[in-house]
């Protein structure tokens, strides 16, 4: 038995090796007497022949074999075995395009329908379509959508969810080697996870019970059970009727919450330090899957400062207003403030990651601690990637007092929140922290023009299969 190799560790070094590979049928071309076959196996192709003669192949195969291999079904999962040798003339149409592998043997694992929903070919972004709008409620991409299995085979969701998985692999390496420990929270609650409306309600043994918005009021329980620094990276579920090319009702939350010693900002340098290393890290480690996502779409460079840009509210109100925008002093950012917003301070600053601080309070959650200087603004703030807020935090109100008299202001029914306001008698530390989605990440990370092409199987107001 022959040692199995992937694909994408074969090289010219393999030179009349004999090996054995497994991969699905990308595509076939016959000549007649030559059979051409490109075999893949995610984002690494190679192009096997099998040469027919009067006896039946060069590779010792039966013509019975040879016109088996010709009329496969593309998809169809196979074994070959075969001697790798050098190609005459590069493969363009592989990523392996050096070598080629003459096939001995074959083994035909599972078998592919003839006629499938969707091919690789219709579901792979044309060079005509990359400056069209990615609509992801269009016919075609409904159909991709629906036979998502297939269309995860293709080249630029293969790519995209090798980075998601760097992304998120350095993401808890990052966070553990700075003193935080992981935590899991619960999904299904009592109440609103920060006493707002947008919630998927269930029925939980003849309660009412809802599904979990946010981790926040748990993670801020774990502060004050004395875990200084902690994480979680789980399902969020927002019952948001938002068809949006940012928004899902379910996705992957990233969440931290920390003690602070004299500022929020301890916070806000921290997680910026990571996003520099992270995306620092990415584009070097994955820059073979980054550069077949760019060359899906138009994509312009990422460009960061390694300085933290750090732009107040008022601001940004005054530079928006700058720019010919009529909007109130204390009105929320719209997502076209947010993009014009982006494109302000690339031209001011060079930088397409910023922070935004000191936001209203009329626009943050009941938790958000007050600027004790001017309690119009809050110790509040929002990361900006492309013009996209990627991540929003605040320092939290610790005292129990205070934050009582913010539910009540609010009109927050406090028995909703008994559990997490009680916690706030027995004494609490200073602590901030912040929460992000990753999908969205993703999408302003490697530029992509839609939020669900980061999801694996995406969750929307109009998508719940498959």
């Amino acid at each position: 038995m022959y040692q199995r190799s992937e694909l994408k560790n074969l090289s010219i070094l393999n030179h009349q090796e004999v090996v054995r590979v497994r991969g699905r049928v990308f595509s076939k071309r016959d000549c007649g007497r030559i059979l051409f076959l490109i075999v893949r196996d995610g984002i690494d192709t190679l192009q096997a022949v099998l040469v027919k003669n009067k006896e039946g192949t060069d590779g010792q195969l039966s013509i019975e074999d040879y016109n088996l291999l010709r009329k496969i079904e593309n998809e169809s999962f196979i074994e070959l075995i075969g001697t790798i040798y050098c190609a005459e003339q590069p493969v363009s149409a592989c990523s392996q395009q050096s070598i080629e592998l003459a096939i001995i043997g074959y083994t035909i694992l599972s078998r592919s329908v003839l006629d499938l929903p969707i091919t690789l070919k219709e579901a792979a972004i044309k060079e005509d379509q990359k400056t069209e709008s990615q609509d992801f409620s269009s016919i075609r991409y409904v159909k991709r959508l629906n036979n998502r299995i297939l269309d995860l085979r293709t080249d630029l969701a293969q790519a995209i969810f090798r980075v998601n998985d760097g992304m998120l692999f350095y993401i808890q390496s990052y966070l553990r080697n700075h003193g935080f420990i992981e935590i899991k929270t619960p999904k299904l609650i009592g109440g609103a996870s920060e006493g707002g409306a947008d919630v998927f309600k269930v029925d939980y043994f003849g309660k009412p019970a809802c599904l979990a918005q946010s981790p926040q009021l748990y993670k801020q329980m774990a502060i004050m059970g004395d875990f200084k620094r902690v994480f979680e990276i789980g399902p969020v579920f927002r019952a948001e009727n938002s068809d949006t090319n940012r928004h899902l009702t379910e996705f992957i939350g990233v969440d931290l919450e920390m003690v602070i010693d004299q500022s929020y900002m301890e916070v806000v340098h921290l997680v910026y330090q990571l996003l520099l290393d992270l995306f620092d890290t990415l584009s070097k480690k994955y820059h073979r899957e980054i550069a077949i996502i760019r060359s899906c779409f138009n994509l312009l460079p990422l460009t960061f400062s390694s300085e933290l840009v750090v732009i107040p509210f008022p601001d940004a109100v005054s530079f928006l207003k700058a720019y010919g925008k009529e909007r109130g002093d204390f009105d929320d950012l719209s997502k076209e403030d947010e993009k014009q917003l982006g494109v302000i301070v690339k031209e001011k600053y060079h930088t397409d990651l910023y922070v935004i601080t000191h936001y209203p309070s009329s626009v943050r959650p009941f938790y958000t601690m007050v600027d004790p200087n001017d309690g119009r603004y809050t110790h509040a703030y929002d990361f900006m990637l492309r013009g996209v807020e990627i991540l929003s935090g605040a320092q939290r109100i610790h005292d129990y007092v205070s934050l009582s008299q913010r539910v009540a202001q609010l009109g927050i029914a406090p028995t909703t929140l008994d559990h997490y306001l009680n916690a706030f008698k027995y004494g609490v530390p200073p602590h901030a922290g912040v929460g992000m989605g990753l999908e969205r990440m993703l999408k302003c990370f490697l530029g992509l023009p839609d939020v669900r092409y980061s999801s694996l199987f995406p969750r929307d107001p109009k998508r719940l299969y498959p």
